[in-house]
């Protein structure tokens, strides 16, 4: 809890330097131009928010010097940092929560709920004594009903991806969850093609070869296999890529929303998508969910599972915050690299953690498969 409580600290700075850096709240790395002060937020296309790009040049006019400086070659370090870290706690606590509290869907609710509650008190003014305007960490967004109802597709794989995600671990190993979720690219290859007509080059689906040997393998050879655990997290892979999908179309439409900013846009679509998860809990899980959560505080203890709750809403949201802030400054290629780097950390503490069983072939169907990610990933950077 220590170290979640240091890494939000050093979140909070990094935040605080991206969003001074650059309007976008992306911070492409882009050379900065000092506007007015008068000037208006202005609608921010869509393609920069869904987006990462490769960075552009620094510019040689920035100060680079004195504490300012010394921040601004932190940022990107922190944010690989607290990315790693809050992706990591997350993984465990979940698998935590869930062994003691099994209900997935409810649980994918709450952890929402902390991510939204988190962004209202960012966007919240806070009056503060001997200062003329309140402190506001973040200027909400605005939105017209239109805007919603471009991204309300968007917020529904979202949430069906992120549902499907919290159970997939209820029923599995984190490890064999995490080797599952590698095959995503071949559903992202499948629909550009099916909705879109794209067509990679060879070496893109030569690439997924590997991938889906790899998965192959490690669930032939998994110990604890569950088949609830395989079909939640190919369907999660389904809804993940289709987000991908439905967000290049909105992308098509133009401009969305108000001081839009990446981060703002990712607590929208949080928002939007609790909205739909509460009614699934409830159908699925209603009718058990209060003498369950009571055998669960009986177990557990009331304080212990409080703290276990708010540390996974937090982590979950801020490993996505640092996520939005680490790649997209970042070029393809080492995004490629350390998002295939934290997929391995992520398996190797959750091995060592909950100690299970690993076999041999399910170790190389593993690395096959999380090789194979890397080599996709690589190779889609040359299209």
């Amino acid at each position: 809890a220590r170290s979640v409580v240091l890494a939000a600290v050093l979140l909070a700075a990094a935040g605080v330097l991206a969003d001074g850096g650059c309007q976008s709240g992306v911070c492409a790395l882009e050379p900065r131009a000092r506007k007015p002060a008068a000037v208006q937020p202005r609608r921010q296309p869509l393609t920069r928010l869904l987006a990462a790009r490769p960075p552009q040049a620094l510019s040689t006019t920035a100060v680079e010097t004195g504490a300012p400086g010394l921040l601004a070659r932190l940022k990107m370090p922190l944010a690989f940092t607290c990315w790693y870290l809050f992706s990591i706690v997350y993984s465990i606590v979940n698998k935590l929560v869930l062994s003691n509290w099994n209900f997935p869907c409810t649980s994918a609710a709450a952890q929402l709920l902390v991510g939204v509650l988190t962004l209202l008190l960012l966007w919240t003014p806070i009056p503060l004594p001997g200062r003329a305007a309140p402190l506001q960490a973040r200027a909400p967004p605005v939105l017209s009903l239109d805007d919603v109802r471009r991204l309300t597709p968007i917020a529904g794989c979202l949430a069906a991806g992120h549902l499907l995600s919290t159970v997939a671990p209820a029923y599995g190993t984190v490890a064999f969850t995490n080797v599952v979720k590698t095959a995503e690219p071949l559903f992202t290859c499948l629909f550009s093609a099916l909705f879109f007509g794209q067509i990679f080059p060879l070496p893109v689906y030569l690439s997924l070869v590997p991938v889906i040997a790899g998965v192959c393998l490690a669930t032939a050879s998994e110990v604890s296999f569950s088949a609830v655990s395989l079909v939640s997290g190919l369907l999660s892979n389904v809804a993940f890529a289709m987000r991908a999908i439905t967000a290049k179309r909105v992308m098509q439409g133009g401009e969305v929303g108000v001081n839009l900013t990446s981060q703002n846009l990712y607590g929208v679509l949080t928002a939007m998508a609790l909205a739909m998860c509460i009614p699934v809990a409830i159908v699925f899980e209603g009718a058990r969910i209060v003498p369950g959560t009571l055998a669960t505080l009986a177990t557990v203890g009331r304080a212990r599972f409080m703290k276990q709750m708010l540390l996974l809403g937090t982590s979950h949201y801020f490993y996505n915050e640092c996520a939005f802030l680490a790649l997209s400054s970042v070029h393809p290629i080492t995004h490629a690299v350390a998002n295939t780097v934290k997929r391995i950390a992520v398996i190797l503490i959750s091995l060592l953690v909950f100690r299970n069983p690993l076999t041999l072939p399910g170790a190389v169907g593993s690395t096959v498969a999380i090789g194979g990610v890397l080599l996709y990933s690589l190779a889609k950077t040359r299209c």
